[in-house]
């Protein structure tokens, strides 16, 4: 298509077609869904944020990147032309943006102000893609090609669900002697009861059973749908519909009720809504308290609006910016055009439309806003996009796709609730993470 056109036609057949009536179609499935793409999206988020704070100095962190999942989930629920998608962090964008803070630091440049300038050289990048219509090359990948990078990421969420002794994330993780929980839990468990020793192999079973279980029960759930129990098929449907909800909260209630002295991992969340880097002084360049222990409290917190031109007198990284934002282009594309190819597959019968050039353009200005205000970039996640497809279908009993019901409430709801969690983030920690997992 010529320059420019196609992103008009993909907003004509799909904001200016559709916009209306998937804004209207709610129903008890809405309810469901929400809830359960809300679980799905701020575990990773806090477990992500907990990694981005660890990797950028807290410069970033659990708080930054739910502000940027929610407010960016409530914009692209409300404007783009692929509703069905959801965004998130992802563990190449989280690499790249790491090591753009180790070549910040080695080149006496403020982290986010360079990082800053990366993501606006990348929606210029992404502005131009559009415009250009590159997101045609996106169609000449093969449903190999779709199912391979499928493959690829799900197999990462479950691995890392699953873990192992030696592995830093997962349940198998538990059983390592030297776990963070373990060794952060065993004073404070002595000191609370004494005469009790604390048993690490006793928490990491039963963190096994709560992850497994919660697991288990949601897929018995779920397989309600097309069982003769539950009376009728609006009962059935209901409980289908809330399947993971309702396993996620009996098993929190079971752990806090009849198991309340088995010291589980809870999430690990920020007590307050605030930017995770603490400053030691006014010039905020050095984290309280690890870079200043003798300090009694912090100064204040980094601004939330990152300063452009905060750059030691290195003027040049304006331009240098460009090129490693070429290669953080070319992932954020891959990784959106991708995801959007899989979830328009013929066999996932979403019929709204594709909106690929429009949809680069809306994803460019996330990623500008969240440069500016020293949050982690979002794109496409292909799991929970796939799972929002999948828990808003109507399926035959082998698992074949009947009807999709597409609307945009699922995605603003979900958001609506992630930005909530930010104004009660104690709650949050109510919740055992091995439920989660």
């Amino acid at each position: 298509q010529s320059w420019g056109r196609g992103i008009r036609s993909d907003f004509r057949q799909t904001v200016a077609t559709w916009w209306w009536q998937e804004m209207k179609n709610f129903s008890s499935k809405t309810i469901a869904v929400s809830l359960f793409l809300f679980i799905a999206v701020i575990a990773p988020s806090i477990t992500f944020g907990a990694v981005y704070a660890k990797r950028t100095n807290n410069y970033m962190g659990a708080v930054e990147l739910l502000l940027g999942t929610a407010w960016c989930g409530i914009f692209y629920a409300l404007v783009s032309g692929m509703p069905m998608m959801i965004n998130g962090g992802t563990g190449p964008v989280l690499t790249f943006q790491a090591v753009t803070f180790e070549l910040a630091k080695s080149w006496d440049v403020p982290f986010l102000t360079f990082n800053a300038w990366i993501g606006l050289w990348v929606a210029l990048y992404m502005i131009l893609s559009g415009f250009f219509d590159l997101n045609r090359f996106i169609q000449y990948a093969t449903r190999f090609t779709d199912e391979i990078f499928a493959f690829l990421i799900i197999s990462i969420f479950i691995l890392d669900a699953i873990g192992n002794p030696a592995s830093q994330v997962g349940l198998m993780h538990y059983f390592n002697p030297n776990h963070k929980h373990h060794t952060d839990e065993e004073p404070e468990f002595e000191s609370e009861n004494p005469g009790n020793d604390y048993d690490y192999l006793t928490v990491a079973f039963f963190s096994l059973l709560l992850g497994i279980g919660t697991c288990f029960f949601a897929m018995t759930l779920r397989g309600i749908k097309h069982s003769p129990f539950c009376c009728n098929d609006a009962i059935r449907g209901a409980v289908t519909d809330f399947a993971i909800t309702i396993s996620v909260v009996v098993f929190t209630l079971l752990k806090e009720v009849l198991f309340e002295e088995v010291p589980t991992e809870k999430l690990n969340v920020p007590d307050s809504f605030a930017p995770t880097f603490a400053c030691c002084d006014d010039a905020c360049l050095k984290y309280f308290p690890d870079d200043c222990p003798d300090q009694e409290a912090a100064v204040g917190r980094r601004s939330w609006f990152v300063d452009l031109f905060d750059l030691n007198g290195k003027s040049w990284v304006i331009f240098v910016a460009a090129g490693p934002a070429a290669l953080a282009f070319i992932l954020a594309f891959l990784d959106n055009g991708i995801t959007w190819h899989i979830i328009n597959h013929p066999s996932n019968k979403v019929t709204h439309g594709e909106a690929y050039n429009y949809d680069t353009c809306v994803s460019a200005g996330m990623i500008a806003v969240n440069s500016l205000l020293g949050l982690p970039w979002l794109v496409a996640s292909t799991v929970p996009c796939m799972m929002h497809v999948s828990a808003m279908s109507e399926k035959t009993k082998e698992g074949e796709v009947l009807h999709v019901q597409e609307s945009r409430l699922t995605g603003l709801l979900t958001h609506v609730l992630v930005a909530c969690s930010l104004l009660v983030l104690s709650l949050m920690k109510l919740i055992p993470l091995p439920v989660l997992k």
